[in-house]
Formats: C-alpha cells, structure tokens, sequence
C-alpha cells in the first residue's frame, strides 16, 4: 500500500476552519437529507478526519446548532422604517426564505438556542419589534415565540410534504360523511405562500387584539 493509499486520497492540506465544516455539513444535508449527516461522511467529504472535527465541535449537536446560525444569517438585513406589523411581517418572511432555501432547513433551526450573532440578532429584532407594540417582559417574549413557530411550523410542513395527489386523497371518503371536506377547496392546503400569508395576518391581527385587552 502506497503512502497516499494508506493516508487517504486526497488529504487535506492544513487544519479545517469552523466555517468550512459548516458550509459542508448544509452541502451534504442538501443532497442526502438530515438523516445523511454524520461526522464521518463530513470529514470523508472535507479530506480529513472525525478528530479534526470534535476539536472544532464538541459532537453533532454542536455543529447543527452552527448550522441553524448560518440558515438563520441569511435571515439578516437592515429593516425598514415602518410599524412594527410590517417589521415582524418581514421578519417573518426572511426567516421563512432563510429555512425554505435549506433542505431541512425547518428540523436544523428547530429547537437550537445558540449564543450566536446570527439567530441572537435575529430573536433581538423580533423583541424589539415586540416592545414598540406595547408588549413587555413575559408578554413580548410569549409574542415573539409565538411568531417563531408559526414559521418554524409552517416551514416544517412545507418541506416535509410529499407529493399529494388530491385527486385521490379526496376519492377516498365522501360528502355524507365528509360534507366540509368534501365540499372545501383542499387544494389551497398546498398554497403555502398563500397559507402562509393569511396565518401571519391571524396572528398579528391576534397580537394587536391582546394589546388592546391589556391595556
């Protein structure tokens, strides 16, 4: 066995950097899943060794709660001068961007409470927001929380559906048994911008009628 045989094939020349590893851990979660993400396929795919990467991260979890930070980064930008309805509205839609435009997105930002600039930031400016409303202390952290689901949830619906043939779906019961399935429109169910849209408006239209019964 040669020397690069036993090494391994293209070995990596110097350590890896954190940002690095990231990048690569979204690069393998995007073309195999979550599920597909373990240190040895990253240290396989960055040339190296799973030693290299416990020395950056302590195990997976810390590097998924890395990973959540970048998604979340892209969620960043100057917000405009405006009520603080549009500030969450854009808020919210960023988030939702920076989830939808990672596969698995939604699971990797999904319970991971970092310490980070990017996901520090972004909880900072939803509070702020949040307060101009009127809400204080537990109120506007219940506020912001409530806003983060929705869109944690509705992104992890997005991306964990399946191709669904209605056609069938709605073939298997009937109006005397269903009569509002059966006679709702089921497809706007995957209209997902547009569902979207209107649960952001339920809810602060919600928020705005909760400011009103406290004060």
């Amino acid at each position: 066995m040669s020397m690069r045989e036993s090494s391994g094939a293209g070995a990596r020349k110097g350590p890896v950097r954190p940002d690095t590893v990231v990048d690569a851990a979204l690069a393998l979660v995007n073309h195999g899943g979550l599920e597909s993400l373990t240190m040895r396929r990253l240290s396989d795919a960055l040339a190296t060794q799973p030693p290299a990467l416990y020395r950056l991260f302590s195990d997976k979890g810390a590097l998924v709660d890395a990973m959540a930070d970048a998604v979340l980064a892209s969620a960043l930008g100057p917000l405009p001068q405006a009520d603080w309805q549009t500030r969450i509205s854009v808020l919210a839609g960023r988030l939702r961007a920076a989830m939808l435009g990672q596969r698995d997105g939604a699971r990797i930002v999904g319970g991971s409470y970092t310490s980070r600039q990017p996901t520090l930031t972004l909880a900072d400016s939803l509070l702020a927001a949040m307060e101009e409303a009127g809400f204080t202390g537990e109120a506007a952290v219940y506020a912001v929380t409530t806003v983060f689901s929705y869109v944690l949830g509705e992104v992890l619906e997005q991306q964990g559906r399946t191709e669904v043939d209605l056609e069938e779906v709605t073939a298997k019961f009937s109006g005397a048994d269903y009569p509002h399935l059966a006679g709702s429109p089921l497809s706007a169910m995957l209209d997902f911008d547009a569902r979207f849209a209107f649960g952001l408006r339920a809810i602060t239209a919600g928020l705005r009628e909760e400011l009103a019964r406290e004060g």
